[in-house]
């Protein structure tokens, strides 16, 4: 399964997310030719969590979008970085 880059924040009305974004988009590109309506991809955020999404090519946009499937949801422990040391 393709993993892909995408942002929470970039949902549309039909609550799928659009993968025309710059992260998106560098993931997309070296797998382009494989993508296909309804396959189902792996959509990640910055390392925090990951779920399964399905992919629909949007015509009015000429972009992929993605359907979140959010029982796949998985989410990851972020380790804290120490503070910064005193100057």
């Amino acid at each position: 399964m393709f993993r892909i880059y995408f942002d929470e924040n970039e949902g549309d009305e039909q609550g799928r997310y659009d993968l025309g974004i710059p992260g998106s988009l560098r993931d997309i590109e070296p797998v382009a030719d494989k993508l296909s309506d309804g396959m189902q991809v792996i959509l990640y955020e910055d390392g925090t969590f990951e779920l399964e999404a399905v992919l629909e090519f949007e015509p009015k946009y000429n972009r992929w979008m993605a359907r979140p499937l959010w029982d796949t949801l998985r989410r990851f422990e972020v380790e804290e970085m120490p503070p910064a040391a005193a100057k």
